[in-house]
C-alpha cells in the first residue's frame, strides 16, 4: 500500500505517522485475504443437518413396531 495514496481528514500528518498507518492497514488488508481464502473446516454445514431425518426409520419386525392390521 502506498502511503502517497492514502487520504488523511487530521492536517499535518508526518510522513512517518503516514507510513506507520500504511504498514497497519497493509497487514490487515493480508490478514483478511488469507482468511478469505483459508480452507472451510470440515464436516456437514448447517444445510446438510437440517437435511437429516428427525429419527432413525422404523423398522418392522418381532418385538418391535409394527403396522395395524388393515
Amino acid at each position: 500500500m502506498d502511503p502517497a495514496s492514502l487520504h488523511f481528514i487530521t492536517r499535518r500528518v508526518s510522513a512517518s505517522e503516514r507510513a506507520a498507518v500504511a504498514v497497519v492497514l497493509a497487514a490487515q488488508l493480508e490478514q483478511e485475504s488469507a482468511q478469505l481464502g483459508a480452507a472451510p473446516g470440515h464436516g456437514t454445514s448447517a444445510w446438510q443437518r437440517s437435511q437429516r431425518p428427525l429419527r432413525t426409520p422404523l423398522v418392522p419386525g418381532l418385538g418391535r413396531w409394527s403396522r395395524p392390521e388393515l
